[in-house]
C-alpha cells in the first residue's frame, strides 16, 4: 500500500481543506482519497483506521 499527500491546494476548498491524502493498493490498484486540513501523523493514523483497516 502506498500513501501520499497531494497539495498544497490553492485556493483551499470552501471547507478549508489544503491537501488530499491518498492510499493505493499496489496489487488491486484500489485507491482511497480524502481531503484534509493538515498533514499530521494523527490525520494519517485516523485515515488508516477508518478507511484501510475497516
Amino acid at each position: 500500500c502506498g500513501l501520499d499527500f497531494i497539495g498544497t491546494l490553492n485556493p483551499t476548498s470552501s471547507a478549508g481543506h489544503t491537501h488530499v491524502l491518498t492510499a493505493m493498493d499496489y496489487f488491486t490498484k484500489w485507491v482511497e482519497a480524502i481531503p484534509v486540513k493538515s498533514t499530521t501523523s494523527e490525520v494519517v493514523c485516523s485515515f488508516i483506521k477508518e478507511n484501510i483497516l475497516v
